[in-house]
Formats: C-alpha cells, structure tokens, sequence
C-alpha cells in the first residue's frame, strides 16, 4: 500500500451505454470529489462507451472537460456486453495510475455523494484492505406503484462499517490496482449481462483480498420504470441465479456448484410457491414469492444448463 506521502492516482471508470444524459450527471458527480481530497490524490475519470456509432458520451466528455478541468480518459469498445468495456477501462486504469494506484468503479446511472470516494479511502485506510465498497441509494424518475414502496425492492443493503464482504460490484467499489496483475483475466465475457463484477471480487477474495463495507460512501442510482415492476425484478432474479453456478463451479468445482445450487434452488422454489399462495391477494407478497421461485430456477439452470449458466433471461436485461 502507498505511503501516507506518496502520491496517487486514482482512475474513476465507467462503461456507458445510451445514457447520455446520465453519464453527464455521474461525470459531474465524480468531479466534485476533488474537493474532499487531500492534495496528494489526483482524480481521473476513465469513459468507454460501448456503441463507437454513438457520438454523445465523446460530446458528454468534452463538455464536462470544459466545464470541471477533470482529467477524463475517452475510449471506444466495440463489442457488446458488459465484460468487453469494463476490461478496455481496466486496460486504460491500469496504465494511468501504476502499480500504487487506485481504481474504483461506478455506473452510468449513478451520482456520488459529494465525500463518496474520501470515506471509501478513509475506510480503506483504516482497515488496511485492498478492496472497499458502500451503499447504492435507489431515487425513481417517476412515482413507482405503492407496493414497490412498501416491498423495499430497491432498498439499499444496510451494513455497518467495516462488515466484511465475501463479493462486491462495480456499482461502488475502490481498489488496489496492483490485485489486476496477480489475475490470470479480469472480467470475464462470459457472464453477458449479470455476475460479471461479482465472479471478478470473489475471485480477488478467493486468493485471499479483504474486502469491507462502508456505511457512508454512498452512491444514488436513478431507477427507471422500466425496471420498477414485476417482470423486470422476477426475470432479475433468475438472471442472477443463473450466475451463481458457474461462479461456485469455478471456485469450488463442479460437483459441490452442482450439489449445492440444486438444493438451494429446490428450497428457494418451495418457498416462493407458499409465499405467492399465501399472498395472492397481495401485489407485494406475490411478486416476492415470483422472485424467491425465480432465483431457484436460475440457481438450477446455471448448475445443470451449460448454454445459460452465466446469461440473463432476456438479453435486454
């Protein structure tokens, strides 16, 4: 880890995807966390848009550019998924803050607190961990349906600071970069859509990096209606079951994932039925009840369905 003296660099990366307007908002957020650092931390954004046909984030980029001075670091990638892109930003990240750098990671969706990335570095110093990560607060852009609400869908995981974590994502993450050169690859392609970023951090904890919570380095995601409904969260969870599998068959073989995820998912069915029978009268009960069976079923087809371990349901998911 580096001195409290030396200075480092830390690359802020983020694949985008048609969200423009987004993009630019996450891209002033990251700005701001300037202004919470000490002087010897320099902070550079790193932008790979996944459609090279679409010239709006290279318009979004220079016009953030122009109006904060934030370093931002501008690629293409063509091919599609969310793998391809969050490896070219890795690729840039790497080469920008050297082996004492750090890297951390955010959606195009999001906006930072103003102190996010100064309280992810306070907790990481002060647990001494390679990996930290906090909290993603959901905010609609629109008035979701009561039971949305009342079922906390979307609410945001409650940790205390410091609580370790066997896995983490890319929508809040900070760490070391030097963990990139012990890993045979980064982000694998093979995960489409969903798991991608867990696969990646259990990997890292597997060969023995901490990773902690921190309660307060929160981040707001913009959740849109498309996905504040029940086919979105159902089809989710089963997307997310299905990745699971090839995650335990990589880290504890093919056997124990196989054992292991049909039992769970056995149960988990078992569960959602009862809870969609007991609740049918009730919007909330009845989709959580869709869900518990979902992630089941995904469970089950990850272990025993080689050609969807690993993909989403619908491939606009």
């Amino acid at each position: 880890m580096a001195t409290d003296t030396a200075k480092v660099t830390i690359a802020i990366c983020m694949s985008t995807l048609h969200r423009a307007a987004g993009l630019e908002a996450t891209l002033q957020s990251v700005a701001l966390q300037r202004q919470s650092l000490p002087s010897r931390f320099t902070v550079i954004a790193v932008v790979v848009n996944n459609d090279p046909n679409d010239a709006a984030p290279a318009q979004v980029v220079e016009r953030v550019k122009s109006e904060t001075g934030l370093h931002i670091e501008y690629a293409k990638e063509a091919q599609r998924g969310v793998a391809p892109p969050r490896n070219c930003a890795l690729r840039i990240a790497q080469k920008s803050v050297g082996i004492n750098g750090l890297i951390a990671f955010i959606d195009d969706d999001e906006i930072a607190d103003k102190a996010w990335l100064a309280e992810l570095l306070s907790v990481k110093h002060m647990y001494g961990v390679a990996i930290v990560t906090g909290p993603v607060v959901s905010q609609f852009d629109h008035s979701p349906p009561a039971w949305i609400i009342e079922g906390g869908f979307f609410s945001q995981t409650v940790l205390a600071t410091g609580t370790p974590r066997r896995w983490a994502f890319t929508n809040n993450i900070l760490f070391d970069a030097s963990l990139l050169s012990g890993m045979d690859r980064w982000f694998d392609p093979h995960y489409l859509r969903n798991g991608e970023d867990r696969h990646f951090f259990q990997r890292l904890v597997a060969n023995g990096a901490r990773i902690v919570w921190a309660a307060d380095a929160r981040v707001t995601e913009i959740i849109t209606s498309s996905r504040a409904c029940a086919p979105w969260l159902i089809r989710r969870q089963r997307s997310v079951g299905r990745c699971v599998a090839p995650i335990e068959r990589e880290l504890y073989g093919a056997t124990y994932a196989r054992v292991n995820c049909t039992f769970r998912g056995a149960t988990w069915i078992a569960l959602g039925s009862i809870m969609t029978l007991a609740g049918c009268m009730s919007t909330r009960r009845r989709v959580r009840g869709n869900m518990w069976s979902a992630w089941g079923i995904g469970l089950i087809e990850g272990a025993w369905r080689p050609k969807v371990s690993g993909t989403p349901v619908q491939s606009t998911d």
